[in-house]
């Protein structure tokens, strides 16, 4: 179904794996107070000028390096931290919007092929959501570990991947994971029988192997051909009929906007902190011309827009889904404001 990664690059490259899940949940340091949506922090190119159109969100400025671990490519190497209400504040979002777009930089890169994932236990509740969610990833040798969203190291190793799973989602309380490395199937020891799994494959290859015990199977279709994951995903569950059915109708929308996110240069954090809550991006303007935007949220596969103000889409989009940031994505030349008529 997916061509397994190469090993040598893939051990090569592990230390990238600490940056996966960018999405993920992650509580800035300081507590703070809610505040009205702007530019938290963007990255750029430090032998160019920064991106004009942001000043009304950066009355206090910081501007600090930003190198990300190779093998990841980024289109900035300085990261800039806006506010307008303290230096300090300022100072705090400059050094997470680094950490941010690095992890954001090294999904893209594509360690994780964001095509297996899997459910250790429990019922599907709502939409399918695989924001935040952590990874257990094969090793050559044999045995696996787990790897949480922005943790510096990763936990394990263990032969037991399906207890590294169940200690990923009870450190990232998303109840899904992406299975990196593993191949087509795996035996998954289920003790619970509720056990569920998505892979996405492309139909004229053939409905592929199941992963774990497969009591309950739904093929659907879904537009993954230009991501390269395939054309339809298959939904495993060892609990009912019903949570199969769930799951399906739920899992693709978030499962393109995965994979989409990782051709987008993703450069820069728009919204509003909020104390004790996630600050995980909860959709993406991504610009495609000149005053041209269009917003994707995961939880759908319609495009929102196409808008000529990026902010009032961000805006938008921060409404649709309840959430407190969004990426901004795409030339950052596009973001910049007209030139008024002489």
């Amino acid at each position: 179904m997916f061509p397994k990664p190469c090993l040598n690059r893939f051990m090569s490259g592990i230390s990238l794996l600490a940056f996966l899940a960018a999405l993920s949940a992650m509580g800035w340091s300081t507590p703070v107070h809610a505040r009205q949506p702007g530019v938290i922090g963007y990255g750029y190119q430090g032998r160019l000028d920064p991106p004009v159109g942001f000043e009304p969100y950066c009355k206090y400025r910081v501007d600090i390096d930003c190198y990300c671990k190779p093998p990841a490519v980024t289109n900035f190497d300085r990261a800039i931290g806006c506010s307008n209400e303290s230096q300090e504040i300022a100072m705090r979002d400059a050094r997470n919007t680094c950490t941010v777009l690095c992890a954001r930089a090294a999904v893209n890169w594509g360690l994780n092929d964001g095509g297996v994932a899997g459910r250790p236990g429990g019922s599907t509740v709502g939409t399918v959501t695989f924001e935040g969610a952590g990874t257990v990833a094969a090793r050559d040798s044999g045995d696996y570990v787990g790897y949480v969203p922005f943790s510096e190291e990763p936990f394990g190793p263990s032969w037991e991947k399906e207890r590294l799973a169940d200690e990923l989602v009870e450190r990232t309380s998303v109840p899904w994971v992406w299975l990196q490395g593993f191949g087509k199937s795996i035996q998954w020891e289920d003790s619970r029988g509720s056990a569920a799994f998505v892979q996405a494959y492309w139909s004229a290859r053939g409905v592929p192997s199941p992963i774990g015990q497969c009591r309950h199977s739904v093929q659907l279709a879904c537009p993954l051909e230009d991501v390269r994951l395939g054309d339809s995903l298959q939904v495993c569950s060892a609990e009912s009929e019903t949570d199969a059915q769930a799951i399906a109708r739920t899992s693709c929308a978030p499962m393109r906007y995965n994979a989409l996110s990782r051709s987008w240069r993703t450069w820069a954090i728009y919204g509003e902190p909020v104390e004790g809550q996630s600050i995980a991006p909860a959709a993406t303007v991504l610009a495609v011309g000149p005053q041209q935007f269009l917003g994707y949220i995961p939880s759908s596969l319609k495009v929102v827009g196409i808008s000529d103000d990026w902010t009032k889409l961000a805006n938008e989009l921060l409404e649709r889904t309840a959430g407190t940031t969004v990426w901004l994505a795409g030339p950052v030349k596009f973001y910049a404001p007209r030139r008024s008529n002489p």
